[in-house]
């Protein structure tokens, strides 16, 4: 075999190299559109073009709020979130950094964890929001969309005061018009966590290879 020839094996382990790069780019770009669609608070964008529209295990969950199951009370979650346009001032940030993305072997699916450093503010108040995102994607017709995201702030303070100082990390459910189906998974509110060692115990583990 000349060295311009490559074996069938070669070539096709070299495919799927590039498949799991590709699809890792995509993954990352879906999360960051997702960033700027939030920020604007383009909601029906998000559902449209960012949440899995065909799985029905798609699940929401957002510090406090409990979690949301199907698309029509996650739907619901990010139109009661859009009302928040209105308000004077408002902006939202969470941001997504540090991924840690692993894409199953059938290339169909993948689980991640993300750090994110975000804000909330209006004219009268100002927030930050930060703490992990635990986030799983799957492959419909090609396209990578969101399937279960929980963001599990670990602070939710005002800026006036430091997270261990603050006896309230806010909460989300007041501007919520549907009950969750299920309880917050991790979520704890600061003000009780800094009593315990360990806080991130129940967390999980980085996503392992599947």
């Amino acid at each position: 075999m000349s060295s311009t020839e490559q074996s069938p094996e070669l070539i096709q382990q070299l495919l799927a190299r590039v498949q799991r790069l590709e699809d890792m780019i995509e993954i990352q770009k879906l999360q960051s559109k997702y960033a700027h669609l939030l920020f604007k608070l383009d909601t029906d964008r998000i559902m449209d073009e960012c949440i899995a529209r065909r799985a029905k295990d798609v699940t929401l969950e957002f510090s406090d709020s409990g979690v949301y199951k199907g698309l029509e009370k996650i739907r619901q979650v990010y139109k009661d979130f859009g009302g928040a346009r209105q308000v004077p001032g408002f902006f939202i940030m969470h941001m997504t950094v540090n991924p840690y993305i692993e894409i199953a072997a059938d290339g169909l699916s993948a689980k991640s964890h993300w750090l994110s450093p975000g804000a909330v503010g209006s004219d009268t108040s100002s927030r930050w929001v930060w703490g992990p995102y635990y986030i799983d994607y799957i492959k419909e017709d090609g396209d990578w969309k969101i399937l279960h995201t929980n963001l599990a702030a670990l602070f939710r303070n005002s800026y006036e005061k430091s997270w261990s100082e603050a006896a309230d990390h806010g909460t989300v459910t007041e501007v919520l018009t549907d009950k969750p189906d299920e309880p917050p998974t991790l979520y704890k509110p600061y003000s009780e966590l800094k009593k315990q060692a360990n806080i991130f115990g129940a967390h999980p583990e980085l996503p392992q290879p599947y």
